[in-house]
C-alpha cells in the first residue's frame, strides 16, 4: 500500500495514465473519422482514358466515362498518360488499341490495355485491378450482341446467293441464327500492366514502415532531449541551448540514413536510385520530423507530447500509404499537404517502385519548406520565453 501512495504522489505516474487515455481517444478520433465515407469519395480517384480507334472503340470508351464511380481524364498521346501515371497524378490508363473496331467486325477477340502504377497506396491498386476486371466485363456484355449481329447480317448476306428453296432457306437461317445467338464467349479481352512493380511482398509496407519508424524515433528522441534540457536549463543560456539540439538534430538526420539504408540493403530491398539520393531524402525527411516534434515541445513543454502524439496518427492517415489523399476529405486532404509524411511517403514509393526523379526533387523541396516553417516557429517561441538563467541570477552559468 505503500508502494502504491508512493507512486500516486509523483507526476510521472498520472502523466503515464494520461498518456494512455490520451493514445486510444486521438487514434481512435482521428482514424475514424478520417476514414469515414471513403468510399464515398473514390470518385476522387482519377483514371487516364485514350483511344486510338474512333469507331467501336470511343462508343466503349463512352461508355465506361459514364459507368465508372471515378474521375476520368482524356489523353491524346499514350505517352502523356503513361507519364502522369509514372508521377502518380492518374490512377489507371484505359488504353483502347487502334485495331479495337477491326477486331470486333472480324469476329476476332479485341483487347483493352490498362495500365496500373504500383507505386501507389494498397488500397488503389487493389481497386484500380477490381475496376479493370469489372470493366472488361461490362464491355464484353454490351459489345457481345453488336457483334452477333454483325455476325448474321453477313450470314444473311451471303446465304441469300444460295441456289435454295425460299422456305428451306428461310428455316435454315433462323436456325443458325438461333445458333449464333446462343453462344456466349468473350468478345473483348483485358491485358493488365501493372508497371513499376517490385519483386516481394514486404516491399509494399517500406513507406510505411520509415514514416513509422522515423517519427516515432524522432518523438522519442526530441522527449528524452527536452527533459535533459529541463536539467541544463539554469545553467546555460536559452538561445546556446537552442543551437547545441539544432546540431544535435543535425547529426542524427544525417547518420540515421546510412542505418536505414544499410538495413534496406540487410533486407534485399533495392532501388533504382542511387545512394546519395536515398541518402538527402531520407535525412532531410527525418530531419523534418525532429523539427516537427519538436517545434511542439518547445511551445507547449511536456504537453507538446499530446500534438506529437496527434501529429503521428495525422501523418498516419494521410501519407497516402494506407489510403490514397484524394479520398480522404477536404480537411484531411488539405491537411495532408502540411506534414511531411506526405511527401516522405512519397519520396519512398519513387525510391522503392521507381518513378520520376522530378517527384523526389518535388518532395525533397517540400520537406525543406517544412524545415525552415519550423525552425522559425520554434526560434519566435524560444526568444518569448525569458531565460532561466535571468530567472535564476544566482545560479553560476556553465559558460562563466
Amino acid at each position: 500500500m505503500k508502494a502504491l501512495q508512493a507512486l500516486f504522489n509523483i507526476r510521472e505516474t498520472y502523466i503515464g495514465i494520461f498518456a494512455t487515455i490520451a493514445f486510444q481517444l486521438i487514434f481512435f478520433t482521428i482514424w475514424m473519422t478520417a476514414y469515414d465515407g471513403i468510399n464515398d469519395r473514390a470518385e476522387n480517384l482519377t483514371i487516364g482514358i485514350i483511344s486510338d480507334d474512333s469507331s467501336v472503340g470511343q462508343e466503349v470508351i463512352n461508355g465506361l466515362k459514364e459507368s465508372l464511380p471515378f474521375a476520368t481524364k482524356d489523353f491524346t498521346s499514350i505517352e502523356q498518360a503513361e507519364k502522369d501515371l509514372n508521377q502518380r497524378h492518374i490512377n489507371m490508363i484505359i488504353h483502347i488499341p487502334a485495331d479495337f473496331s477491326a477486331q470486333i467486325q472480324a469476329g476476332a477477340e479485341a483487347n483493352i490495355i490498362y495500365s496500373i502504377n504500383q507505386a501507389n497506396a494498397s488500397l488503389a491498386k487493389t481497386m484500380m485491378e477490381s475496376v479493370a476486371n469489372q470493366a472488361t466485363v461490362e464491355v464484353n456484355h454490351s459489345l457481345y450482341p453488336l457483334q452477333q449481329g454483325e455476325i448474321i447480317k453477313t450470314f444473311s448476306q451471303q446465304f441469300s446467293q444460295l441456289p435454295l428453296e425460299q422456305n428451306t432457306a428461310l428455316k435454315i437461317q433462323d436456325t443458325v441464327a438461333t445458333t449464333i445467338m446462343s453462344v456466349k464467349d468473350q468478345t473483348v479481352k483485358s491485358t493488365i500492366i501493372k508497371t513499376n512493380e517490385v519483386k516481394g511482398f514486404a516491399a509494399n509496407f517500406v513507406p510505411l514502415m520509415v514514416i513509422i519508424s522515423s517519427f516515432v524515433g524522432a518523438m522519442v528522441m526530441i522527449m528524452q532531449h527536452q527533459q535533459a534540457a529541463e536539467i541544463v536549463q539554469h545553467t546555460v543560456s536559452k538561445w546556446s541551448l537552442f543551437f547545441a539540439r539544432q546540431l544535435v538534430n543535425i547529426a542524427v538526420a544525417f547518420v540515421l540514413p546510412l542505418l536505414t539504408i544499410g538495413l534496406m540493403h540487410l533486407f534485399s530491398i533495392s532501388s533504382a536510385e542511387n545512394f546519395f539520393t536515398i541518402y538527402f531524402f531520407q535525412a532531410f525527411m527525418f530531419w523534418a520530423f525532429l523539427c516537427l516534434a519538436q517545434v511542439f515541445v518547445i511551445v507547449f513543454g511536456n504537453l507538446g507530447m499530446v500534438f506529437n502524439i496527434c501529429a503521428l496518427s495525422l501523418q498516419l492517415v494521410t501519407s497516402g500509404v494506407l489510403v490514397p489523399n484524394a479520398m480522404l476529405s477536404d480537411f484531411y486532404h488539405r491537411l495532408a499537404s502540411l506534414l511531411p509524411a506526405t511527401y516522405g511517403a512519397d519520396g519512398y514509393y519513387t525510391i522503392i517502385f521507381g518513378g520520376s526523379s522530378e517527384s523526389l526533387r518535388n518532395n525533397s523541396s517540400s520537406l525543406a519548406i517544412i524545415i525552415a516553417v519550423t525552425l522559425v516557429i520554434a526560434s519566435i517561441a524560444v526568444a518569448l520565453k525569458k531565460s532561466k538563467i535571468e530567472q535564476n541570477p544566482s545560479v553560476p552559468s556553465l559558460q562563466q
